[in-house]
């Protein structure tokens, strides 16, 4: 990085010899992570999560501050999901959290969540938590053990 002297306060910077596959970044405070929900499989798990929500942010039988809850807490799963091995409690309190709203507000809603979760692409990525109690608690809760 280099100042531009021909703009007063510019910054310039030059990118070289990256090569196939490489990641660049540009800019100032770049960070990214990668994690699972970067494979081709849980995209796909993310499309069905988005329509849910698609779903949920119009049906007009919810007024709008109901919908933005339900949206949020299916949100919260969606994300929690994706980080599901490193952060696996997170995991099951946005589950129980989702569950105790959605079963009361919006029952479809949860009977859609529930019918991601239950697919292979979500059970692969909870399969993969190492805490056996947590694992438990969100297969009981998905109804699945």
């Amino acid at each position: 990085m280099s100042d531009d002297k021909s703009v007063p306060g510019s910054k310039s910077y030059k990118i070289g010899n990256v090569g196939a596959g490489a990641r660049v970044a540009q800019g100032e405070n770049i960070s990214w992570v990668e994690s699972p929900s970067s494979a081709p499989e849980m995209q796909e798990l993310f499309k069905q999560f988005n329509a849910l929500l698609e779903k949920i942010a119009t049906d007009p039988n919810m007024d709008d501050d109901t919908k933005a809850v339900t949206v949020e807490k299916t949100k919260a799963v969606a994300n929690s999901l994706a980080k599901a091995q490193e952060e696996p409690n997170k995991l099951k309190i946005a589950l129980m959290d989702a569950k105790g709203w959605l079963t009361t507000t919006a029952g479809w809603a949860w009977d859609g969540l529930n019918t991601i979760l239950k697919s292979e692409t979500a059970q692969k990525a909870i399969a993969g938590i190492g805490e056996a109690g947590v694992k438990a608690a969100i297969g009981a809760l998905l109804g699945v053990i």
